[in-house]
């Protein structure tokens, strides 16, 4: 799954050869690309050079491709178009061990029960014991088995789709792992945008507080959010969500961010 998910995610921001012009193909808020000294309101279907410059008002998100690579942003502020497109190569390689890491929280290859005890145990740390991967919801464990199916083959579209009915099915710890599986399913198959709009959505704490944590400031990081991964992350590390990998995940997630 390693090799599949870094393929996948390099075309967020591996830009080495792209096509011109960039076509915006998600647009929520409002998105600007400076032209001289004025700044022009984009719409979806416009289109921008990857050598402009664009600025997102507060609560604003955007998404831009050449048909095969995307570029996006999901924090208000003023981007380089050709500043992201030169990080590309190094931010590949900085996400790939991290989403191989999360991918065993999604895998069909152990069933919720051991993976409760075991996988996420060897993950989270703590307090992983009183976590419940399926509850007592029959029903709603087999949504979750088989979109837990879908990752492991790598039907990431679908996946995201049941686990979306996992998540209309369940409630609390239940409903988190669903929203989970399907933000994770999503950043999977390229979606990124909407995999931090689900993550953003959850609990800042709780039992799934500390993989919500690393998955959301790593497409954070990589979407011009820094501020909040940094926020999300002290907030984990402080609270105790995480420990073992995922703890030295969020710390060297600092160290990328700035954060001595």
């Amino acid at each position: 799954m390693k090799k599949v998910l870094s393929v996948v995610f390099a075309f967020v921001l591996g830009f080495s050869c792209w096509a011109l012009p960039l076509s915006v193909t998600y647009i929520e808020g409002k998105v600007e690309k400076q032209k001289a000294t004025a700044w022009i309101v984009l719409k979806e279907g416009d289109t921008v050079e990857a050598t402009d410059m664009v600025r997102l008002a507060k609560a604003s998100m955007v998404e831009f491709s050449d048909g095969k690579r995307k570029i996006v942003l999901s924090a208000a502020g003023t981007f380089s178009l050709d500043s992201l497109a030169k990080a590309g190569a190094e931010q590949t390689a900085k996400r790939s061990g991290t989403v191989d890491k999360l991918a065993k929280l999604v895998s069909s290859q152990v069933s919720t029960q051991t993976t409760a005890a075991g996988v996420r145990g060897d993950l989270i740390g703590a307090g992983v014991e009183k976590m419940s991967w399926a509850g007592e919801d029959e029903d709603v464990t087999a949504i979750i088995e088989s979109a837990k199916a879908l990752i492991t083959e790598k039907k990431y579209d679908e996946a995201a789709a049941t686990f979306a009915k996992a998540v209309e099915a369940g409630e609390g710890d239940v409903r988190d792992q669903a929203s989970y599986g399907q933000s994770f399913a999503l950043a999977a198959s390229g979606s990124t945008l909407k995999a931090i709009k689900i993550l953003r959505g959850m609990p800042a704490v709780g039992t799934w507080s500390g993989p919500r944590a690393v998955l959301l400031a790593r497409l954070d990081l990589e979407s011009g959010a820094t501020e909040e991964a940094v926020m999300v992350l002290q907030a984990a590390i402080n609270s105790g969500s995480l420990a073992g990998e995922d703890l030295d995940l969020a710390r060297s997630m600092l160290k990328e961010a700035g954060v001595k």
